[in-house]
């Protein structure tokens, strides 16, 4: 068994992160590994579309279950390949004086995730922190364009 645990501080409320994680038609607007549609309740089968590279066009579809869903708090899903090989990815908002704390991971377990798997790990480990750099960035409005001044050209005499 083993776990990849990323910390991110984001400058927005919980109710604010709570809504963007649960809104799954946005993933692809903010998270490059992953898509997930099917219905948001506790127990529910989900479709969790993954791939490991944000360069590889095609992504694997498995069944997932939401397994913990706590709105504006946790939220963890379910999926894997028989007793071999189980992951859960979890986010869990925690409210902070100046915004949230996210705190999103991946455990893996199963016979197979006993194995040295170092390259997994820093797979996980890396798209973790991706993700979440990216989540942040989705959460922070962008700024409105300067105004530009008026360059007025040719010649003006002084009235």
């Amino acid at each position: 068994m083993f776990t990849e645990e990323n910390d991110t501080i984001l400058h927005a409320a919980p109710p604010k992160v709570g809504a963007a994680l649960t809104r799954f038609d946005a993933y692809e607007r903010w998270n490059p590994f992953v898509r997930i549609s099917g219905p948001f309740e506790p127990g529910a089968r989900v479709d969790y579309s993954f791939r490991m590279r944000s360069n590889k066009p095609r992504f694997w579809t498995v069944d997932a279950r939401i397994v913990t869903l706590e709105p504006q708090k946790r939220m963890t899903f379910r999926f894997g390949f028989g007793g071999l090989l189980t992951f859960e990815e979890s986010y869990c908002v925690v409210p902070i004086p100046v915004g949230s704390q996210l705190i999103h991971s991946f455990r893996c377990t199963g016979l197979l995730s006993a194995l040295k798997l170092r390259r997994m790990r820093r797979n996980f480990s890396k798209m973790l922190e991706i993700t979440d750099r990216l989540f942040q960035r989705h959460l922070t409005p962008a700024r409105p364009p300067s105004p530009k001044k008026r360059i007025r050209k040719g010649f003006r005499p002084n009235a």
